[in-house]
């Protein structure tokens, strides 16, 4: 499986995993996504703009469907040690979002075989349970809480963490904290 590092906001100490794009997003057509247009998506607008993005993630996702965890635990590993800069974090879900209860086991065992990362990453859906994933995956709801809150909005409310979205100073939602993380739409 192929992986991709870091974009404009996550820094190069973060490999990116996708189990879907974006277009393909479960959460979007179940309607849980919180919001209201995939124009507002950031993930969508990227695949949208750039078709090979599209076509990439895709990729990915089949690969996904079609690996065993340890293939792809063997493959992220593969990747983070021929990385000149040391890989910390394994963003899951840049786009899309858990199709089932079957990637979240799937994901649980990958991070499980790969100790020494830190996974996280945000999900919309609060039908399936997160429960008994290992310590180091962080799982961010979106609009809800589970190892964290994440709420999209356009104004800060004051009573939320602010996020800036510069993943490269920041560490907030790449570990479990109970907190709740605003960011602005963007």
């Amino acid at each position: 499986m192929r992986f991709s590092v870091g974009n404009r906001k996550l820094g190069k100490d973060t490999l990116i995993l996708n189990m879907t794009s974006a277009t393909d997003c479960v959460s979007k057509r179940l309607g849980l996504c919180q919001l209201a247009s995939c124009k507002k998506c950031y993930a969508y607008r990227a695949e949208v703009l750039f078709p090979n993005v599209l076509a990439f993630r895709r990729k990915q996702a089949q690969c996904w469907r079609q690996s065993k965890a340890k293939t792809i635990a063997m493959d992220i590993l593969d990747t983070v040690r021929r990385k000149q800069s040391p890989i910390k974090f394994v963003r899951f879900s840049e786009s899309g979002d858990f199709r089932s209860q079957a990637d979240i086991s799937k994901l649980a065992e990958i991070a499980s075989m790969l100790p020494h990362l830190s996974f996280f990453g945000y999900t919309a859906r609060k039908d399936l349970d997160f429960g008994g994933v290992p310590s180091n995956m962080a799982v961010n709801g979106s609009g809800f809480m589970i190892h964290n809150q994440f709420r999209a909005v356009n104004k800060f409310s004051g009573d939320y963490i602010q996020c800036y979205a510069n993943c490269r100073e920041c560490n907030i939602c790449k570990g479990r904290r109970g907190v709740k993380i605003e960011n602005l739409m963007h």
